[in-house]
């Protein structure tokens, strides 16, 4: 008895914990799609907790059923599991960048193993495949409850797969630390799930999901300070602290490179067509650096330095490479202003310096040469 109380005060705590965090959340201003999904799922895991500590007072017996309570108990704790991990799965997407998860024929898709999750809980109410219940109200699991528990499972696990693969293969820096905690985030608690079923009145599962939001919810604040607020990439903060650290460690048979950038004529389009269409023409230019820098071949780092200047940090064999690079930034932002159909004419100018190991110089140095070349550019452009 004392085992059970005690399982269900564990859930009570982890529904407190979760209850700040969504207050805080709901309080904020951030109120993008992929916020608002980690709210659903954060109220849903406490929809769980809250059912968990329920189903275990009556599987112990503080409270008396019959099998039509009981495998009402028992099957809402698993619609709240199946729903966190269908979100879940949607939530990695649409941070991955896949928008289209959202809209047919992806989203129906996407739902499918949920509807058959769905149908197997309607074939469990009149039948014994998924529960039996005997007269005692003890709970006996049918061959059905595996192919059940796989579904929330295996959208957890296609979701940290994509997640660790881009992790590992993307070449944007500022989504890396988010990825690979995208990507721990089931491992707990699908251990953590395997050991509750052998230890069932013990607080595992509960612990072991707080722990994976906690690491993903740390995660995404710190990957939301030192991420610019109107362009989507890395801050200066963030661009000072990565350029110290590549700096002091060189990565073999590659020569690191700062390359800066900034808007030609940018007060002229303030003055001309308003801060609003200022603001979409840096959204272009970061918009067209991501494209840029994730088909090179050069590992970069974006950032925005302040105002209309960008800073990219590449490391690369030859410096013909980097040149592609900015060649490359410049079609690139061409392309997408006319895309995006803008009343202006959008092209930047671009310098670059590579940093000298034996020589090392400061950030500020090092930025100031970069500029030097930029200068030049303007000057022969004009």
């Amino acid at each position: 008895m004392t085992d059970c109380l005690n399982y269900a005060l564990a859930n009570i705590a982890c529904i407190v914990f979760f209850g700040i965090i969504i207050f805080t959340l709901e309080r904020g201003v951030d109120k993008q799609v992929s916020t608002i999904l980690l709210i659903r799922i954060m109220q849903l895991l406490v929809g769980y907790f809250a059912s968990d500590a329920i189903w275990v007072l009556f599987e112990c017996g503080v409270f008396k059923s019959g099998k039509t309570t009981m495998y009402i108990v028992t099957i809402i704790p698993y619609i709240c599991l199946l729903i966190t991990a269908w979100l879940w799965f949607i939530y990695c997407e649409t941070i991955q960048g896949n928008t289209k998860i959202l809209v047919p024929p992806r989203a129906v898709l996407g739902v499918i193993p949920f509807l058959i999750a769905i149908i197997i809980l309607i074939i469990g109410i009149f039948t014994d495949y998924l529960f039996a219940i005997d007269e005692t109200g003890y709970l006996h699991y049918g061959f059905l409850y595996a192919v059940l528990l796989s579904i929330p499972f295996g959208y957890m696990l296609l979701s940290s797969t994509k997640s660790f693969y881009r992790a590992f293969t993307s070449n944007r820096y500022y989504d890396h630390g988010l990825f690979v905690a995208m990507g721990l985030f089931p491992i707990t608690p699908l251990i953590c799930g395997v050991l509750q079923s052998y230890f069932l009145t013990t607080p595992i599962m509960c612990y072991g999901a707080t722990a994976a939001v906690m690491l993903l919810y740390i995660t995404a604040m710190e990957t939301r300070v030192s991420t610019d607020s109107l362009t989507k990439i890395n801050n200066r903060q963030e661009m000072q602290r990565y350029l110290t650290l590549k700096m002091k460690s060189k990565t073999p048979k590659m020569d690191l490179y700062l390359m800066i950038l900034d808007v030609d004529h940018f007060k002229g389009i303030n003055d001309k067509y308003g801060h609003i269409e200022g603001d979409r023409a840096l959204i272009t230019v970061a918009e067209a650096l991501k494209t840029s820098c994730t088909d090179s071949k050069s590992r970069a780092f974006l950032s925005r330095y302040g105002g209309d200047e960008f800073i990219v940090i590449l490391e690369s064999e030859d410096e013909q490479q980097i040149q592609k690079t900015a060649e490359l930034i410049r079609s690139n932002i061409t392309r997408l202003n006319e895309e995006s159909g803008a009343a202006f004419k959008l092209e930047v100018s671009i310098g670059y310096a590579k940093y000298d190991y034996e020589n090392p110089v400061t950030i500020p140095q090092l930025i100031a040469k970069a500029d030097e070349k930029l200068y030049e550019m303007k000057k022969k452009r004009r």
